[in-house]
């Protein structure tokens, strides 16, 4: 990422010396027991970011040290003076009233008394946050937890206190480490590091009246080196990223300035949300960071290494494999806060457990169906990790046959034909109501082996890239299950009509909530790009960081892109017809990452009450859920069917051209090209 990686620093003010040949002691940090040093080459002068900005920065890398490392996952937070950074446990017990989850007991708070702070003469102590760094390959580098301590200090003009003429913000991050030997490989191999942004403002009228930045800031480097410890070039290459992302990171925040919050408390676009932090639009939003990622790691050491060892198809097997272990271990864990339902793993731990045997009791999971699975390694996994389920896909892939055998009976090649469009053929109403899993065969001289889409009651639906098939995603929950839709996770790629025809959706419609919503954020939607108060007056750094912002999901700007446009038509039409509609950016390796999920909130509350009886002792009642009007939702999906259809001459024309395209799949890959059929991711 060539912007990412840029170099922000005035390069002209650098010496050129060795980093060990230009330190001096810290004169803010050293004293007789700790020798602080730092460097002019660890200086950045003339910085236009007032200090608001270099705190609001500074909190977002707390959470987000995966910015300054890539052999770090992320940092959990365990302490906050403040307490505005959420701790792991906080973050699940916060998700729990909405999705149903509780805290297991075993992941009770973890707390780790912060390291003494020092005392810097001038500076004032205000704040205390203990993290704790998470590796990326647990079995490479160990965790490590590190007290930082934030630090102020402002100075008013003479005869004037309450106008400030200067303002200093001062971070020191101590691992908890006594010796080199015990420090990380991705940690700098130092005592102690620290953050010093110095910024003097100018007079307010001059200010004012040439629309310049409020002042000029020093950003510099301090550490406290280990004894007899030689500078490495490595360490002077890391101090030097350091400093870039700092400056990288003020460019592209800006602070809320809407009336009735005070200075860090509004939003900002550098990540953060002032001095609580903060996490991007639509990420992190229905299952914690943590638990993803932890399920992530066990996934990837567990069935990475044989199944890139063992990928027969032409493609990159890193990219999907890692991929589909990303969205298996989301699955698995939006799964346990819907259904309760664990790993395999885990159940076995429990009934071998004599304390917790039958103490909680849970129902089982009702299975899943993975549409268009393309290289079926996402069935692979999940059915590996005890979930029932199965998959099609329109043509047998290489990768099926290094599966075991109970995995390869699972994956099925076959078509989907969209129920409406069967009857329409057809004639009349389909007369198939067996779960698509019975291998039905519509027998429309296809040439393989099709189905309508009516799947066991509650099966949870998995559209993932499934291309044609993902606007027809929650049609096909509500069709097959009228009075109960079947939950789903879609993850849009790319666009087709009902028709299965390529086709780009119109961006929706402005909603005047959000548009008004957006014209609160921002203090003064009319000014011009250059007039921005948190960075130069140039106005180039403002259109940039603009169009950045406006192509971010969850942004009014990302749905007018062709996925963008894609993945709200999905939600429309999922809300359309009944479905409760939610949306999450997922961690996953793609920049088709939006998740759309259907039918959340409502399947969590049934597997409440379920397992609540059987806790109780009681029977649960398997059509709990259901809704004795399932006539008004088949009705809603037809009106969605006719008016979707009408841009290709109608429902029978729309059907003639999918299945003229199923055809040409069948026909061969050739063929298939030829008429542009999806095949599955």
């Amino acid at each position: 990422m060539p912007v990412r990686n840029k170099i922000l620093r005035d390069t002209s003010l650098l010496s050129g010396k060795p980093l060990a040949e230009t330190l001096t002691p810290s004169k803010v940090l050293a004293t007789p027991s700790e020798e602080w040093v730092t460097s002019p080459d660890l200086a950045e002068p003339r910085l236009p970011y007032i200090p608001e900005i270099m705190e609001d920065v500074t909190v977002y890398l707390l959470s987000n040290i995966n910015v300054n490392s890539s052999h770090l996952f992320r940092a959990d937070i365990l302490h906050d003076s403040l307490g505005l950074l959420k701790t792991p446990w906080q973050k699940e017990r916060d998700h729990a009233p909405g999705s149903g989850a509780q805290p297991e007991p075993e992941a009770a708070e973890e707390t780790v008394d912060p390291l003494p702070a020092r005392d810097v003469p001038g500076f004032e102590l205000t704040r205390t946050v203990v993290r704790r760094f998470i590796p990326r390959n647990p079995q490479l580098d160990r965790e490590l937890d590190q007290t930082c301590h934030l630090y102020d200090r402002m100075q008013g003009r003479d005869g004037e206190e309450d106008l400030p003429a200067s303002r200093d913000v001062l971070v020191v991050y101590t691992p908890h480490a006594t010796s080199k030997e015990d420090t990380p490989y991705y940690h700098p191999q130092i005592r102690a590091l620290a953050i010093l942004y110095q910024f003097e403002y100018k007079n307010t009228e001059t200010t004012e009246a040439e629309e310049t930045p409020p002042g000029s800031g020093t950003l510099s480097l301090h550490f406290l080196p280990f004894a007899d410890e030689e500078i490495s070039n490595r360490l002077e290459r890391t101090f030097s990223a350091l400093i870039n992302t700092q400056i990288r990171l003020a460019r592209g925040t800006r602070l809320s300035n809407t009336p009735g919050k005070s200075n860090g408390e509004g939003q900002s676009r550098g990540g953060g949300e002032g001095r609580g932090g903060g996490d991007k639009p639509n990420k992190d939003n229905i299952i914690p960071q943590h638990l993803v990622q932890n399920t992530y790691s066990r996934l990837k050491m567990k069935y990475g290494p044989s199944l890139c060892r063992d990928w027969v198809e032409s493609t990159e097997p890193s990219k999907h494999v890692f991929e589909d272990l990303s969205i298996t271990a989301f699955l698995i864990e939006l799964w346990r806060s819907m259904y309760g339902v664990c790993p395999a793993d885990e159940r076995s731990q429990e009934n071998g457990s004599s304390s917790n045997a039958g103490a909680n009791p849970r129902p089982s999971f009702p299975g899943f169906v993975d549409i268009a699975c393309g290289n079926g390694v996402l069935v692979y996994v999940l059915l590996m990790e005890g979930y029932e389920g199965w998959g099609f896909d329109a043509r047998r892939r290489k990768t099926w046959s290094i599966f075991p055998p109970m995995v390869q009976s699972q994956l099925r090649e076959g078509l989907y034909i969209p129920k409406p469009f069967s009857e329409s053929i057809r004639g009349g109403s389909s007369a198939d109501c067996e779960p698509a899993d019975a291998d039905l065969d519509l027998d429309l001289n296809i040439g393989l082996k099709s189905h309508t889409g009516i799947y066991r009651p509650n099966t949870f639906i998995i559209s993932n890239h499934a291309d044609e098939l993902t606007v027809w995603t929650p049609l096909m929950g509500a069709l097959s299950s009228p009075a109960s839709p079947l939950p789903f996770l879609a993850i849009p790629c790319c666009s087709h009509a009902l028709s299965g025809s390529k086709h780009r959706y119109p961006p929706p419609k402005p909603n005047p909530q959000t548009q008004t919503q957006t014209q609160q954020d921002d203090p003064n939607p009319n000014a011009e790009e250059g007039e921005d108060p948190n960075t130069d007056a140039h106005g180039s750094l403002a259109s940039l960081r603009k169009a950045k912002l406006s192509s971010q999901p969850g942004a009014t700007g990302f749905y007018k892109s062709t996925y963008g446009a894609l993945t709200a038509k999905t939600m429309s039409m999922a809300q359309e017809i009944g479905y409760g509609v939610e949306s999450t950016m997922l961690r996953i390796p793609s920049t088709r990452n939006m998740g759309v999920i259907g039918g959340r909130e409502a399947v969590t509350r049934e597997w409440r009450v379920r397992r609540e009886r059987l806790r109780l002792g009681s029977k649960a009642n398997a059509d709990s859920k259901a809704d004795s009007n399932g006539a008004e939702t088949v009705a809603k999906v037809m009106d969605v069917v006719n008016r979707e259809c009408l841009r290709d001459g109608g429902v029978r024309a729309a059907a003639d051209i999918w299945v003229e395209r199923a055809r040409g799949i069948v026909a061969g890959p050739g063929r298939g090209k030829e008429v542009g059929f999806s095949e599955g991711h």
